[in-house]
């Protein structure tokens, strides 16, 4: 499972959090705008710190995409109903990933509910992702345990979370507990940017993600191309 705080710096050096959340991480890469709206924006950053980088780098890989497939809205993954298909393992959710459908708030929002379950899901996918190839060693698990403890979560939702580091969630429970679209693309994110995208494993896991998310093939490049850039 890679860093968190990594994910977060790369970011930032990026420029992916140009616009989001102000432009600004936590983890102490604090840069408060002036003003209230600055000083509201900075104290969300600081809150949600590499949860708000996972939807810095869903909105940008969102936003390319889009701009690249704007003629082709509402376009799906054929061939990826087509392997569901073929596998019989139809996908279990059929969201709308239309370009320029899904404001950059809604990607916000994400992370942002008051409920916490936003954030929750996040680190539930990122869990799921790191035991895709079979467990997680202790020093993933004390990063695990360090970015839930920054979380607004209550008592009981953080028991869960370290409870789900002994059984995570199965892949298809996940997909099953995302709610809308721009989750499902935060989804992904948070599981791309916690495995290793070089073992056989990690990719087919992410394979399988993305059918059953229905994911456009397209939408997926890009948030690997943005990872890339990190």
């Amino acid at each position: 499972m890679k860093e968190l705080q990594k994910l977060v710096s790369g970011l930032n050096k990026s420029g992916a959090l140009s616009g989001f959340l102000g432009g600004i991480a936590g983890g102490g890469a604090t840069s408060l705008l002036g003003g209230k709206k600055g000083k509201k924006t900075g104290k969300k950053a600081v809150k949600y710190g590499a949860l708000a980088a996972v939807g810095g780098l869903a909105w940008k890989a969102y936003k390319q995409y889009s701009e690249q497939n704007q003629a082709a809205a509402q376009q799906r993954d054929s061939d990826a109903f087509d392997k569901a298909m073929a596998t019989r393992t139809p996908p279990q959710r059929s969201f709308d990933f239309q370009p320029a459908s899904m404001p950059q708030q809604s990607f916000e929002q994400v992370v942002e509910d008051d409920s916490g379950s936003g954030q929750l899901l996040i680190m539930r996918a990122m869990i799921a992702a790191a035991y895709a190839d079979g467990h997680i060693d202790e020093t993933e698990r004390q990063k695990i345990f360090a970015q839930v403890e920054t979380m607004t979560l209550s008592v009981h939702e953080k028991a869960m979370l370290f409870d789900e580091l002994r059984r995570p969630l199965s892949l298809t429970e996940l997909v099953q507990a995302v709610p809308n679209a721009q989750t499902g693309i935060e989804v992904y994110a948070a599981s791309a940017s916690a495995i290793d995208l070089h073992q056989t494993v990690s990719q087919q896991y992410l394979q399988t993600l993305a059918r059953q998310l229905c994911i456009p093939k397209e939408l997926v490049h890009s948030i690997h191309q943005q990872l890339a850039e990190l």
